[in-house]
């Protein structure tokens, strides 16, 4: 019984089809970045970027050859598939980004959102020039290319050919995908109010000039200036407008609870943060009341501040216990 002929793959003509989808998905990512505050695009965008782009453009590096349909693998050919390659590149990108975030860590202060798509795309830049560079070394009819042409055609003759139960459940297929697309999209554009949230933070300097969460102003002489930072990073759907309040408070503690007894306002400050950015600021607070224990209060509100901030109106509460008085 003869065996059917192998069929010949169609040799890859024109610039590699999956390279350049690699740099039209870091272009799309640096617009969510940069110029879009849509965050649909933005997690897209970003989940792509670092969970499956450094990965894919190193195993393209690695594997430069196509492969051949099933286990029947010759020389001239690598021994992984489309299907492979995608789980690869996604256990490589696992791998990759907390090995870069290290080595990036090393010549920063900190990861900004600038710094880590910089890093991320810097590398996905570099190794997609390595993998091109190596597809193009070998035969043209041995590069690994995507075959879409085959699965347009193919998806063309499952529409359009074929029994109506076939046409029934490629349409089916397919409309379940962009289903699928389409919620997702609207569940991140939308979140739902238990995924949005501000995180805000008290900071001081260290000796060596690092800003640390410890070593917060205890004992002051009254009219003293002591520096605290207080820091906000957004997580919220949307660029907010916030207020942060200083108040030094003298209270009494109790079983009822704390019951403030006299306050005197420090500080007020505005400031808008878009999602996913962090702001840090730096005030100074000079007591004017003298005493032990007494409370020093940060109150952080969305939009405008009341005159009088307190702990049942505030979004959000810091405070540091201060004794304040004239020390020998």
């Amino acid at each position: 019984m003869s065996r059917a002929p192998r069929r010949t793959p169609p040799v890859p003509k024109g610039p590699p089809t999956d390279l350049v989808a690699v740099v039209v998905a870091l272009a799309v990512a640096f617009l969510s970045l940069w110029l879009w505050e849509g965050a649909t695009v933005r997690v897209v965008a970003g989940a792509v970027t670092l969970l499956f782009l450094p990965g894919y453009v190193t195993a393209a590096a690695l594997f430069p050859r196509r492969s051949l349909s099933g286990s029947d693998h010759t020389a001239g050919h690598d021994p992984i598939g489309l299907r492979e390659r995608a789980v690869v590149s996604l256990g490589l990108s696992l791998a990759l980004v907390p090995i870069l975030a290290l080595v990036v860590g090393q010549f920063t202060d900190g990861f900004t959102e600038a710094i880590a798509f910089g890093s991320v795309a810097g590398y996905v830049l570099v190794i997609g020039v390595v993998a091109w560079i190596r597809r193009r070394s070998v035969p043209a009819e041995e590069r690994l290319s995507l075959p879409v042409g085959a699965w347009r055609a193919e998806l063309s003759a499952g529409v359009g050919a074929g029994s109506t139960r076939d046409r029934l459940l490629t349409v089916a297929l397919v409309a379940s995908v962009l289903l699928a697309g389409g919620a997702f999209g609207y569940a991140a554009a939308n979140p739902a109010d238990g995924e949005t949230y501000t995180d805000f933070h008290l900071l001081t300097t260290d000796a060596s000039g690092e800003q640390v969460s410890a070593g917060y102003p205890d004992r002051l002489e009254r009219g003293e200036t002591a520096s605290v930072t207080w820091g906000i990073e957004s997580h919220e759907a949307e660029s907010t407008a916030y207020t942060v309040v200083v108040v030094l408070e003298r209270v009494s503690l109790s079983d009822d609870g704390v019951r403030r007894i006299e306050a005197v306002e420090l500080d007020r400050e505005s400031a808008t943060v878009a999602p996913g950015e962090r702001l840090h600021r730096t005030s100074e607070v000079r007591p004017t009341i003298v005493g032990e224990d007494l409370r020093l209060s940060y109150y952080l509100y969305k939009g405008v501040a009341p005159d009088r901030a307190s702990q049942e109106t505030a979004y959000r509460h810091l405070y540091v216990w201060v004794d304040v008085g004239v020390f020998a």
